[in-house]
């Protein structure tokens, strides 16, 4: 079967472009993809007037060079362009218009118009009714890799947890005492309950924090400021279930879409938006997800609300591949 040519536009921000190549990556369960990247950025250009460019349907080559620095005689081939975050919105609808190509978004408009975009994946429930929306569960290329491995076992009782741990965001601020918590949490799990913890942090984990993880009782660390060929998929597939910090909603679907049971530790100071709210909601009535604050946690609570949970039995990129494939079927020809 012929495949698809995809171009791939990246803000730099992991978080971002995992939801793109998660999106590929399940598309090629149904056709070869080829992806070229491109990191982009507006620069000193704000989004507004980037938006009211586009929404005029003007001159999206310049577009492209005057706020992008690219050069649309450059551009590969390209049959699907993808992106997430609203630094690539303008880019994502002047490369398609270039290159005659569909394209697809992940995330929230902002002032960009629908009619500009072919498809808008979200993961607010609330938004999949407006044009040219539909509702995804945000998608993972670790879990891409770990179904391809096959499925997980079902009822496997939670000895190797991993633990996934971000920082600081807009809407969640760890203090000391919430730290102490996580390591106490760590380490009684570890000592009581004889628990092989696989753990990993992040860019947003703060320094002495991640070097106090790398002193926990532990089978395996993988500290992200250093190199390391070991990957977020290989954390998971050693996993049982899963512990990870509530502020990121990126590592807890990350979790979620691998097939395991996901308990979020939430700080003291937690106020999701009430957007991520009706999302977190989705994944905790599919049984796929509980929170609780790390105040509050003791090692048989935390036990004892994995084990109530139904963790993901088929893998979600199916469905997100035939999503795809029912709206934008000129990708997919007989």
């Amino acid at each position: 079967m012929s495949g698809i040519t995809a171009l791939l536009l990246s803000d730099g921000r992991p978080g971002h472009s995992n939801l793109s190549l998660g999106l590929l990556a399940a598309l090629e369960g149904i056709r070869p993809v080829t992806t070229n990247r491109i990191e982009v950025t507006r620069g000193r250009w704000r989004g507004a007037p980037v938006a009211v460019w586009s929404n005029l349907r003007l001159a999206p080559a310049q577009l492209l060079s005057v706020v992008y620095g690219l050069d649309a005689k450059q551009l590969p081939k390209t049959d699907l362009v993808v992106s997430a975050g609203a630094e690539t919105l303008g880019a994502n609808v002047a490369c398609a218009r270039v290159l005659g190509a569909a394209n697809v978004f992940y995330g929230s408009l902002r002032l960009f118009r629908p009619k500009s975009f072919d498809l808008v994946l979200t993961s607010y429930p609330a938004n999949a009714s407006r044009s040219r929306h539909a509702f995804a569960p945000k998608p993972s290329p670790s879990a891409a890799a770990l179904w391809k491995r096959g499925p997980r076992t079902a009822g496997k009782p939670a000895v190797r947890l991993a633990l996934l741990v971000g920082g600081n965001s807009g809407e969640s601020t760890f203090t000391n005492a919430d730290w102490e918590d996580l390591f106490g949490l760590v380490s009684m799990l570890a000592y009581t309950q004889g628990i092989q913890w696989l753990i990993t942090n992040s860019r947003r984990t703060p320094d002495a924090v991640s070097d106090r993880l790398a002193s926990l009782p532990c089978q395996r660390y993988v500290d992200v400021r250093g190199a390391t060929v070991e990957t977020l998929a290989d954390i998971l597939a050693d996993s049982d279930a899963v512990l990870v910090t509530d502020e990121s909603s990126s590592m807890v679907s990350d979790a979620v879409a691998t097939g395991l049971a996901v308990l979020g530790l939430a700080p003291a100071h937690h106020r999701l938006t009430a957007n991520e709210l009706s999302y977190r909601a989705h994944l905790r009535d599919n049984g796929w997800y509980a929170h609780a604050s790390l105040a509050s946690l003791d090692a048989g609570s935390a036990l004892a609300i994995l084990s109530n949970l139904t963790p993901v039995r088929v893998d979600p990129g199916i469905a997100l591949a035939e999503l795809v494939k029912a709206r934008l079927p000129r990708l997919f020809p007989p």
